[in-house]
């Protein structure tokens, strides 16, 4: 399903489920207005930012349980190799999508012009065009796959020589036609902080997906439940972000002006999300060379339990701080220190907070979700915890589109894709798998000292603020410890109950 796909390979950051909206007074399609919504007034960010604030959290949290409830169904339904290999077909798409990025989200929302009709108009168009390219190119990329492993071009075992693989990624990467032509009126209203009634639809159409996938899971026990899933998903999105959000209807047109602003913001973005893509999935490209379907499954599995907290984290930066960061620099550029601090510090004590609380009680989170047979998700779990130390650098580095510094985005994506390439494959020849996990978890750590230098530039260091905030981990990790301790004894008492 298309929740439980987003949830495993890290989806989220870049889907459209970040463009939740605020529920407005149309109740049909019939009553749509005829003009995007209105902007906040001037000078008035407290208030959106908090409704916007609850309106995102309260989707993610609920979001993020009905994910870890179909875990729990679906891996008693499906063995660990399903998940590896679902993982790789989503994969491709991924990089595929960021490869031909252009920053249609974020033009519209950093842009002047990103209220007019032209201007939404001409990057729906584009964005439908691009989600047709999408699907060649996977078409392309998957038969390219079939033919190498008729050759004998990979590992014997690896994933990559699944004969099921090419097809599922055709299949999988149509949901990029069909997300091509979602309303631009989710992009209008996280512009303006308007996050309610697209939560609802959101929800709505994750939870048809999940029915579908159980439903076929319990069925036929296939892969296929997956893949069905996700493509009933993003057409239940589509059709909800035309009918049930307030706006104009988009048109197919473009118009020179509004094509040459959104390219020439695009090519940065396109540079960007290039290296960003390899950078934040290099590790299930050269995972799934070395190890097994079910290695990577538990991988997987694994890393989807740390995007919770990383995806909290992304999707409130890109639903609220992005936006709110970008209005400050439009309107108050004096205030971007404190506000952006003002954000910096819940994010931070989530972050840190969570990594602690994370390989604390990895163990007993593993033993009660999931069966025996996952019971090695546990260690890679403390260990991918760590790199929420270092991914909090990278949620706030984002603050670069707001400031119109695309580029420093592009620098840094370079050098974490670099780290990921060279890095890991060393710690994996002299340590192993394990090795490979710790270089996957800190890779971006290089980073860092190159985000601290380029914020001195804006006032937006504080040494101080970075090293006490590190001050969390270990409480975090005291209180993951005593969760793991209640845990054990609620299990000794219910053992001793039953005998």
């Amino acid at each position: 399903m298309a929740s439980v796909i987003r949830s495993t390979t890290g989806a989220d950051k870049h889907s459209s489920s970040d463009e939740a909206r605020e529920q407005s007074d149309v109740s049909s399609p019939a009553s749509v207005a005829e003009e995007p919504p209105a902007a906040p007034a001037r000078g008035g960010f407290r208030g959106p930012i908090l409704q916007a604030a609850s309106w995102s959290m309260g989707g993610y949290i609920a979001s993020q349980f009905l994910r870890i409830f179909s875990n729990l169904i679906l891996t008693r339904l499906l063995v660990p190799e399903m998940f590896g290999l679902m993982a790789v077909a989503t994969m491709v798409q991924i990089i595929i999508f960021m490869l031909s990025d252009i920053g249609l989200r974020q033009a519209v929302i950093q842009s002047k012009s990103g209220d007019s009709r032209d201007f939404l108009d001409t990057a729906w168009t584009l964005q439908a065009i691009r989600g047709f390219l999408i699907w060649f190119i996977c078409i392309a990329v998957a038969l390219a796959f079939a033919e190498a492993n008729r050759l004998g071009a990979f590992a014997a075992g690896s994933v990559y020589t699944s004969t099921e693989l090419p097809s599922i990624i055709i299949t999988v990467a149509f949901t990029s036609v069909i997300g091509g032509f979602q309303s631009t009126k989710l992009i209008s209203c996280a512009r303006h902080l308007d996050l309610g009634r697209v939560t609802a639809i959101e929800m709505l159409s994750q939870i048809v997906g999940l029915i579908v996938a159980i439903a076929l899971a319990w069925l036929t026990r296939s892969i296929w439940s997956f893949v069905a899933s996700a493509l009933v998903s993003s057409l239940v999105l589509t059709i909800l972000s035309h009918t049930h959000i307030s706006g104009y209807a988009n048109r197919f047109r473009l118009e020179p002006k509004a094509t040459g602003e959104l390219l020439r913001f695009g090519r940065w973005i396109m540079l960007s999300s290039t290296f960003s893509v390899f950078a934040s999935n290099g590790d299930r490209v050269l995972l799934a060379g070395w190890i097994s379907q079910a290695s990577l499954g538990l991988y997987v599995l694994a890393y989807s339990l740390v995007a919770i907290l990383e995806g909290a984290g992304g999707r409130l930066f890109t639903s609220v701080a992005s936006p709110t960061l970008s209005k400050v620099t439009r309107e108050r550029p004096e205030m971007l220190r404190s506000v952006y601090y003002k954000f910096r510090l819940p994010f931070d004590m989530f972050f840190v907070g969570g990594a602690g609380l994370l390989y604390g009680s990895g163990e007993a989170i593993i033993d009660v979700l999931y069966d025996d047979r996952y019971s090695g998700a546990a260690i890679i779990l403390q260990i991918l915890s760590c790199g929420l130390l270092v991914s909090r650098f990278t949620v706030f580095s984002l603050v670069y589109i707001a400031l119109d510094e695309v580029r420093y985005l592009s620098f840094l994506n370079i050098v974490k894709a670099i780290c990921l390439f060279t890095i890991v494959p060393v710690c994996y020849w002299l340590f192993g798998f394990n090795g490979a996990l710790w270089a996957i978890a800190l890779h971006a750590l290089p980073t860092v000292p190159m985000i601290l230098y380029l914020n001195r530039r804006y006032g937006l260091n504080s040494l101080f603020f970075e090293a006490a905030i590190l001050l969390l981990w270990p409480v975090g990790y005291v209180l993951g410890s005593l969760f793991s301790h209640a845990l054990e004894s609620l299990y000794g008492l219910g053992d001793a109950f039953l005998r």
